[in-house]
């Protein structure tokens, strides 16, 4: 199955599919469901057709678009769906090009009645960064969306969770049904406080690394575009900020400023709604005070327990660039981890 997906492509083509949808466009949605070996794009990518042959997203990086536009043409005519499969052992994906090693198996059903409300749906989800998973009748074409919030009244309500949990696809055997479970989480995001020369140097190396990116200093010499180019700065106290872009278990959290005015606050939220990773810049002593301080606010111990600090994986870091490599590498620790401990937790409860 495929690593956590959270990257933009896919996404792309289900904003896509949703805008064709409304304009009334005949449409099929392939998606691939399996992969072995070196597949170019994860289980879960998608690709979106219209009857005119053009589309948008990606199951192959580019190898075998051409044959599944093809093969989505006639699903969107029949209305009948197909499972496509492309290896380096089938002299057709040599002929499209897929020489890289890998197998992919795509779905391509038709986008039907009804699908422009579900699109919608799952777009209005991601916007509100909740997760959401659309579940696919393999033979039928038919399509569900579960909201995060409805999985535990789910008929699939295991798998599912265990998607939500992982990020991964996963095919599913319900009775005499086969579905494919595709998870969609909203993207990893980091939020800096404190406009710092740390700041300065986490900022765009966490975006290479895939992370959106907010910086928030009440001090306006500190949080000033010139300082933070092409970064999200919000120039203001962080309540007042957080109170309208709210983290959540998908935001991880540094506080630089060892200042508690500053960072106090949005360490307690970070704590409170769970984000994923919760760091704080000063030594063992500063952190010591600052635990006084949080347990004095109402923080319970196991919460506190949390926090990264000194922050950042233990490198010897000795300055500002350094520092930033360090909390960097502890941001994607806590975010693969965690990917990987619910998947270890699920493997042994059904052992």
């Amino acid at each position: 199955m495929s690593e956590p997906q959270t990257l933009s492509p896919r996404l792309d083509a289900l904003r896509t599919a949703a805008e064709w949808a409304e304009q009334r466009r005949s449409l099929a949605l392939a998606t691939v469901i399996e992969t072995w070996g070196s597949a170019p794009r994860p289980a879960g990518s998608h690709l979106v057709i219209d009857a005119e042959g053009s589309f948008e997203g990606s199951v192959s990086g580019g190898c075998v678009e051409g044959a599944v536009v093809t093969e989505a043409l006639d699903v969107i005519a029949s209305g009948e769906p197909r499972l496509l499969e492309f290896g380096v052992a089938d002299e057709t994906a040599w002929r499209v090009g897929l020489s890289c090693g890998g197998r992919i198996r795509v779905h391509v059903g038709a986008v039907g009645e009804g699908d422009d409300a579900l699109l919608a749906a799952l777009n209005h989800e991601r916007a509100a960064r909740r997760a959401a998973a659309l579940v696919t009748d393999l033979a039928t074409g038919a399509r569900r969306l579960v909201k995060e919030a409805e999985v535990a009244g789910d008929g699939l309500a295991g798998p599912i969770a265990e998607s939500l949990r992982t990020g991964k696809s996963k095919l599913v055997e319900s009775g005499s049904e086969s579905l494919f479970v595709n998870p969609y989480l909203p993207s990893p995001r980091l939020v800096l406080i404190g406009a710092v020369h740390i700041s300065q140097a986490l900022a765009p190396m966490a975006a290479i690394a895939g992370l959106d990116v907010e910086i928030i200093d009440p001090r306006t010499a500190f949080a000033s575009p010139e300082r933070f180019p092409g970064v999200v700065v919000h120039a203001d106290w962080p309540d007042a900020v957080l109170e309208q872009r709210p983290l959540d278990s998908y935001t991880a959290l540094a506080a630089l400023t060892h200042d508690p005015k500053i960072d106090d606050a949005p360490l307690m939220a970070a704590l409170s709604v769970g984000c994923f990773y919760v760091g704080a810049l000063g030594s063992r002593k500063t952190h010591g005070r600052r635990i006084e301080r949080l347990g004095v606010a109402g923080i319970a111990e196991n919460l506190l327990a949390r926090i990264d600090a000194p922050i950042g994986l233990d490198i010897g870091a000795a300055n500002p660039p350094e520092i930033a490599v360090a909390v960097l590498a502890g941001v994607i620790s806590a975010l693969r981890g965690r990917a990987l401990r619910d998947s270890a937790a699920s493997t042994a409860r059904s052992a």
